[in-house]
């Protein structure tokens, strides 16, 4: 393999990070004017889920994200340009399989993840249902990706995203009302 594939992880669990943060932070300081803000943190949210197991898992292996490979170059190795153009990764609804099979590690909240791709699905192939889903990022977010953030990285979500602030405490607020314990965690 290219050497290029070694940084992989890294980025997919920094870039996955930023993007649940940035679904909190909308859901948490939504703007006035955008109706979609919500559904949009909703698919944000899926979408960081879904880089950061696939970050965990590519922490054991690069290639083990994918469920088709470019076809063999015998001039070349195999690099992370070829992989994005010919490759192809797993499925949300695939990882948490994935995830055990490659690294032991079980989705705790299983049923949850797999209902919030379902509603990722509703709201990106045919509409934005009636429902609270600001409500429904936090709780996937904090109750089903912060254990793993936390098991994989000693980390959380708060201080895994910089830009949170002197905003933090509205953070905390809202999971007080809204009965989602969070207890910052020791790191290391």
């Amino acid at each position: 393999m290219h050497p290029d594939t070694r940084d992989v992880a890294k980025h997919m669990k920094e870039f996955g990070l930023s993007l649940l943060g940035r679904s909190i932070k909308d859901v948490t300081f939504s703007e006035m004017l955008n109706p979609y803000v919500h559904a949009m943190a909703v698919v944000t949210c899926a979408q960081a889920a879904e880089i950061i197991i696939k970050a965990r898992i590519v922490e054991e292996h690069p290639l083990l994200i994918f469920t088709k490979l470019p076809r063999p170059d015998p001039s070349s190795l195999l690099d992370v340009g070829s992989l994005m153009a010919e490759g192809r990764t797993l499925t949300y609804d695939e990882l948490p399989d994935a995830l055990w099979a490659t690294t032991g590690y079980r989705v705790a909240n299983r049923s949850q993840f797999d209902e919030f791709g379902k509603l990722r699905n509703v709201i990106m192939h045919f509409a934005v249902p009636n429902t609270e889903l600001d409500d429904a990022v936090l709780r996937f977010a904090f109750v089903v990706i912060e254990p793993l953030i936390y098991d994989f990285w000693k980390a959380d979500i708060i201080e895994s995203y910089e830009d949170f602030g002197e905003e933090e405490e509205y953070i905390l607020e809202r999971l007080s009302k809204l009965g989602i314990p969070f207890t910052r965690k020791p790191s290391g």
